[in-house]
C-alpha cells in the first residue's frame, strides 16, 4: 500500500511539473543556505572546546584609560606561583606573549613564517597540547628550549622525532625539548613554535600591559569565589597605574567566548564576530522562510485545482483526515526529494562558500549528529509544517460543493496568501536596500582620504638580526637604485597597530601623564609614507638606532592644552625629552574610529620590524627583484616577504566586504524564490479568472484595462511591502552603520532602487500571465474548463 501511494504521489508530481519544480527547487536551495551556515555557526561556537578543562579555562581581561577604563585581553607580568599558592581553587594561571612570526635556521636551511608564542612553563597544564615526543612538564623549563608542533617538525627536519635537536630561533641558538600534535584549527591560541617566557620577561619583571593571562579553577571550586580572589591579587598590580591619572579594572571572560565576543580587543589570530554569526542564521532563516512560504502557497492553489478530484475521493467514502495525510505525504515527499537536491547543491558550493567566510569546513555526515539527525528531522518538519495548512484548507469544503467547484476563494481574498506574499517582498526589498547602503560605505572606506599617501609604498618584512645590524648600509644601497625614492624603517606601518605609551608635560602634576598611541621610526620615515609635517622638523639622520625626540600629531597637540607645542618639555620613559614636530592627522585606525593622539619617537629599540621604501614607476615586480638583491649583499639566505601598503589599509574591512558578498547572495536568492512563487501564484490566479475575462473582453474591455486589472493585485502587495521594508531597512542600516565614526547619509536612493528592482522583476514575471490571458480570445476563455 506505501509503494502504491508513493508511486500516485510521484505520478502527481510528473503531472504538475512547473509547480514540482519551483516548489523542490526553493525549498532545496533553503535546504542548502541552512546545511552550509548550519556548519558554519558549528564550527564557530566550537573554538577552544576542543580542550577538555574549557568550561574552567578564564581568560583575564585589563580595564586601563584616561577618560574611561577601556577593555585590554592583554596584563602586566604576574608570578603565577605565588597566585596559585595564595588562592584557594586557583589550579593554574598562565601568561603568553604573542611572538608573531619567526626565522629558524637549521643547519645550512632557512625556514620562515612559523607562527610562536612565549609561554610560561605550565602552559600545558592550562591547555590541551598533546605531546608526540618530549615531557609536557619540563619542556618549556630551560630558558633556551623551544616545543614545535608537528607541521613545523615535519618542515625544518623531515620526522618528529627530533628531541635535542639545535636550530636557531631569531638569532639564538635553541635545543628542540618537546614536539606537539597540531593544535585544531578551531584554537584561537593556534602556535608552530612555543618559546620560554621567562627568557625575555623574567616571572617577577615590571611591564606594561603585554601579556595574555588564562586561569584555570579546580575542579569541583566555587568559580566565583577563585575568580575574584584573583581580580583582587591582580587589581593590586593594574591600579599602579592610578597615579599616573588611569582608571583601571578587570574582569574575566569564558574561554568559550574569547573567539566570538573579542570584536574590540587584542587578538592572537583572527577573531570571529558573534555579530557576524548572528546575521548568518537570520539570513538563512530568510531564505527558508521564503521558501516555505513558496511552497504553502503553491500547495494550497495547486490542490485548489484539484477541488473536483477532491469532492469525488469524499464522495466516494474518503474522510478528512484520510485527505490530510495524503496532501501532508505527498509534501513530505517532496521535501525530503528537495534535501537530497539541497546536499547536492551544498556539496557543489561548499568551496565557494569556504572562501566566502574564510574556513576550511567540512560536510562529514556520518561524525556529525546535527547533519545525520538534524537534516531529517528538518525536513520532516518543514515538510509537516508546509503541507499542513494547505491540507486543511483544501479538505474543508463538503462533497456537494466541492463538486461544484467551490468552497475556496484563491483569487486575492486568502488573507494568508497575501500576507505570505507581502512578507516576501518586504524581505526582498530590505535585503536589497541595505546591500545599497553596504556597499557605499564600503567604497566610502576603501576610498577615503587617509591623510597620508600609501601608494607605490613596500614594507619589506622578515627583518633578522643580520639585515637590522646592517640597515643603515642596506638604505644607503637602496636609495642607489634609480626606481627608489625614499627609505625609512619602523616598528610600525602606517595603517598598522600602535603601541601604547604616555608622558608627562614637565611643570604638570605626575599624575597627569598623557596617552598616547605609539609608533617607533626612524628618519625619513614622512617622506616615505607621505605624513605631513605642520610644525616643527623631522627626526634627523644620525646614523643610530635611537635619538631623543618626540613629535605628535594635531589631535594628540589639541590634548596637551598648550598654545605651542613645539620645544615643550616632557618626561617620558624617565628622561627629559622635547617635543620637536607635529604632523597632519592620518588615520592610523580604520575609520571605526576617530583619530586619537598619536606620537612618534625615534626607535627605542635595536630591532626593526620593517623597512619601508616608497618607490616610483609602475614595475613593481622589478622594485621587488632589486630590493631583493640588495639585501642577499648583507644576508644571502633572504627571502622577500612585503606588504603592499595600499592594499593593506584598503583591505581592513574584509568582514564587511565578506558581509556584503553574502548579503548580495542572500538578496538574489530570495527575490529568485519569491519571483517564483509569485509566477506559480499569477499562473493559477489568470487561470482562475480566464471565464471572467472572458467575458470582460466580450463587454468591451481592452486588453490593457485586464491586463492592469490582473497586475494590480499583485502591484498593491508590493506597495505594502515596500511601506513596510523601507523603515525596517533604514533602521537596521543606521545601526549598523552607527559603528562606524566616517559614515555616508543613508538618503533616499537605496530605497527607490530596491523598490524599482523588486517591482521591475515582479513585472516582468506576471506580465507575460497577465498579458497572454488579455489577448485569449473570449470564445476560447469562455470555453475554459
Amino acid at each position: 500500500m506505501f509503494f502504491y501511494k508513493l508511486k500516485l504521489a510521484i505520478r502527481s508530481l510528473a503531472k504538475g511539473k512547473l509547480n514540482s519544480f519551483i516548489n523542490i527547487f526553493g525549498l532545496a536551495v533553503g535546504m542548502a543556505a541552512v546545511i552550509l551556515i548550519s556548519i558554519f555557526i558549528q564550527y564557530e561556537l566550537s573554538y577552544d572546546k576542543f580542550n577538555s578543562k574549557y568550561d574552567r579555562i578564564y581568560r583575564l581581561i585589563s580595564q586601563l584609560g584616561k577618560e574611561t577604563a577601556n577593555d585590554h585581553a592583554i596584563c602586566r607580568r604576574i608570578n603565577h606561583e605565588e597566585y596559585k599558592g595564595n588562592i584557594p581553587g586557583l589550579e593554574e594561571i598562565t601568561q603568553l606573549y604573542r611572538g608573531w612570526e619567526c626565522e629558524i635556521h637549521h643547519e645550512d636551511k632557512r625556514f620562515f613564517g612559523f607562527k610562536f608564542h612565549f609561554v610560561d612553563d605550565n602552559f600545558t597544564k592550562v591547555f590541551d597540547i598533546d605531546f608526540l615526543h618530549g615531557n609536557p612538564e619540563t619542556a618549556l623549563e630551560d630558558t633556551k628550549s623551544v616545543v614545535l608542533s608537528e607541521k613545523a617538525a615535519k618542515t625544518i627536519f623531515g620526522r618528529t622525532d627530533v628531541l635535542g635537536s639545535l636550530i636557531n630561533l631569531n638569532g639564538v641558538d635553541c635545543t628542540v625539548s618537546g614536539v606537539t600534535k597540531n593544535l585544531p584549527k578551531n584554537s584561537h591560541y593556534n602556535f608552530e613554535v612555543l618559546a620560554p617566557l621567562e627568557y625575555i620577561y623574567p616571572i617577577n619583571s615590571k611591564s606594561g600591559l603585554e601579556f595574555f593571562t588564562y586561569a584555570l579553577v579546580k575542579e569541583g571550586a566555587d568559580q566565583e569565589a577563585c575568580l575574584n580572589s584573583v581580580l583582587k591579587e591582580y587589581r593590586k598590580s593594574i591600579d599602579g597605574f592610578q597615579q599616573y591619572g588611569y582608571k583601571t579594572g578587570a574582569y574575566f571572560q569564558k574561554l568559550s567566548d574569547v573567539h566570538l565576543h573579542s570584536a574590540h580587543l587584542h587578538s592572537i589570530g583572527p577573531k570571529g564576530d558573534i555579530n557576524i554569526v548572528l546575521t548568518y542564521i537570520f539570513l538563512a532563516n530568510l531564505i527558508l522562510s521564503i521558501a516555505i512560504i513558496n511552497f504553502i502557497n503553491i500547495m494550497t492553489v495547486q490542490y485548489e485545482g484539484k477541488i473536483k478530484e477532491i469532492g469525488m475521493r469524499k464522495t466516494i467514502g474518503a474522510t478528512r483526515w484520510q485527505l490530510i495525510k495524503l496532501f501532508v505525504g505527498k509534501s513530505i515527499l517532496l521535501t525530503f526529494i528537495a534535501l537530497v537536491l539541497g546536499i547536492i547543491l551544498a556539496e557543489i558550493f561548499l568551496p565557494h562558500f569556504n572562501q566566502l567566510v574564510y574556513r576550511d569546513l567540512t560536510l562529514a555526515y556520518s561524525s556529525n549528529l546535527l547533519l545525520s539527525i538534524g537534516l531529517p528531522a528538518l525536513a520532516l518538519a518543514v515538510g509537516v509544517l508546509s503541507g499542513v495548512y494547505p491540507a486543511i484548507f483544501i479538505s474543508r469544503p463538503s462533497p456537494s460543493v466541492a463538486l461544484q467547484g467551490g468552497g475556496l476563494k484563491m483569487n486575492g481574498k486568502n488573507i494568508l496568501t497575501k500576507v505570505l506574499v507581502i512578507f516576501q517582498f518586504t524581505v526582498s526589498i530590505t535585503l536589497i536596500a541595505s546591500l545599497f547602503v553596504l556597499n557605499k560605505q564600503i567604497n566610502y572606506l576603501k576610498n577615503a582620504d587617509l591623510g597620508f599617501k600609501p601608494e607605490k609604498v613596500l614594507a619589506i618584512e622578515n627583518m633578522n638580526a643580520k639585515i637590522n645590524q646592517s640597515y643603515f648600509s642596506i638604505k644607503e644601497e637602496l636609495l642607489k637604485l634609480p626606481l627608489i625614492r625614499f627609505v625609512s624603517a619602523s616598528d610600525h606601518i602606517p595603517g598598522g597597530g600602535t603601541s601604547g605609551q604616555g608622558f608627562t608635560v614637565m611643570g604638570e602634576e605626575e599624575n597627569k601623564q598623557k596617552s598616547f598611541n605609539s609608533y617607533r621610526i626612524q628618519p625619513d620615515y614622512f617622506k616615505t609614507t607621505g605624513i605631513e609635517l605642520s610644525q616643527g622638523r623631522a627626526f634627523k639622520e644620525t646614523g643610530k638606532m635611537h635619538e631623543k625626540g618626540i613629535i605628535i600629531n594635531e589631535t594628540g597637540a589639541k590634548l596637551l592644552n598648550q598654545d605651542d607645542v613645539i620645544g615643550l618639555n616632557v618626561e617620558y620613559k624617565g628622561q627629559v625629552q622635547e617635543i620637536i614636530g607635529v604632523v597632519k592627522d592620518f588615520h592610523f585606525q580604520s575609520l571605526r574610529t576617530q583619530v586619537k593622539p598619536l606620537m612618534f619617537t625615534h626607535n627605542s629599540f635595536n630591532m626593526i620590524s620593517d623597512i619601508l621604501i616608497r618607490y616610483q614607476g609602475d614595475d613593481l615586480q622589478q622594485v621587488l627583484e632589486e630590493v631583493t638583491n640588495i639585501i642577499r649583499k648583507f644576508d644571502p639566505g633572504y627571502v622577500l616577504d612585503y606588504t603592499i601598503i595600499e592594499k593593506y589599509n584598503r583591505d581592513k574591512y574584509g568582514a564587511e566586504e565578506r558581509s556584503m558578498t553574502f548579503m548580495s547572495y542572500s538578496s538574489i536568492i530570495s527575490l529568485v524564490l519569491a519571483l517564483l512563487g509569485l509566477y506559480a501564484l499569477s499562473l493559477f490566479m489568470v487561470q482562475k479568472r480566464t471565464k471572467e475575462i472572458g467575458i470582460r473582453k466580450v463587454n468591451g474591455a481592452t486588453e490593457w484595462q485586464i491586463t492592469s486589472m490582473l497586475f494590480s493585485i499583485f502591484s498593491r502587495w508590493l506597495g505594502i511591502a515596500f511601506l513596510i521594508a523601507v523603515p525596517i531597512s533604514y533602521f537596521i542600516m543606521k545601526n549598523w552603520l552607527e559603528q562606524f565614526a566616517y559614515r555616508i547619509d543613508i538618503g533616499i536612493l537605496p530605497f527607490v532602487i530596491a523598490g524599482f528592482v523588486t517591482g521591475l522583476f515582479a513585472l516582468l514575471t506576471v506580465g507575460r500571465q497577465t498579458w497572454k490571458a488579455a489577448n485569449q480570445n473570449p470564445v476560447e476563455s469562455l470555453r475554459y474548463e
